[in-house]
């Protein structure tokens, strides 16, 4: 039972950072191609915002030197491209919007799959008093084995038969403690496969 105890354990631990690593993960390339989509439509409308800049500052100095002419032709071209522009920056926005949602879902979703996981640490609290438990049982195993070796020698029936009773209560309830250890730890992998089918079930 020890060595089965040990196994599940171990099992656990590196499941454990196995799952903490892939909750950190939760959409993040999702995430990122939504970021770098952002960063392109920014760059590609660059040059059409420098021009729209540059035909309103040309406007405003035609204005200030009162040329009607060219005021006309700016007040034209900046016009023509005022709607072009507006869309753009919906274009981005839309776009900053989908990120900020998803940056949204992603938080909320670590939220979600953290807590499932943190549902076994009260388990583990329960495995952690259960061990104190089975090494009292240990050493109540080991002191009533003493006692029977003892009244053996003794050749005394009274005495062996009582030393008896005792060492076979002792190891009943130290095999009691490790199977209750083991069942914990059980409950640990079985919360863990949870998250795993919880991950598992998130779209690609």
């Amino acid at each position: 039972m020890g060595t089965k105890i040990k196994t599940l354990h171990a099992a656990n631990t590196a499941e454990l950072e196995r799952l903490r690593v892939e909750i950190r993960q939760t959409d993040a390339a999702k995430v990122a191609a939504l970021a770098e989509k952002v960063k392109q439509t920014q760059a590609r409308y660059e040059p059409l915002f420098a021009l729209y800049s540059s035909v309103n500052r040309q406007l405003d100095a035609a204005k200030a030197i009162k040329n009607k002419e060219w005021s006309a032709a700016i007040r034209t071209q900046a016009e023509t491209l005022r709607p072009v522009v507006k869309l753009a920056r919906e274009d981005i926005r839309i776009k900053k919007k989908e990120l900020a949602e998803a940056r949204k879902r992603k938080s909320t979703e670590i939220k979600r799959l953290r807590a499932m996981l943190a549902g076994a640490d009260s388990v583990k609290k329960q495995i952690q008093t259960a061990k104190k438990q089975a090494s009292l049982a240990k050493e109540r195993y080991s002191n009533a084995l003493q006692q029977f070796k003892q009244s053996t020698k003794q050749s005394q029936t009274s005495r062996v038969l009582s030393s008896l009773n005792t060492l076979a209560s002792a190891a009943e309830k130290w095999a009691g403690s490790k199977q209750n250890i083991h069942t914990l730890e059980q409950k640990v992998s079985t919360t863990y496969v949870k998250v795993r089918q919880e991950i598992a079930k998130r779209p690609k």
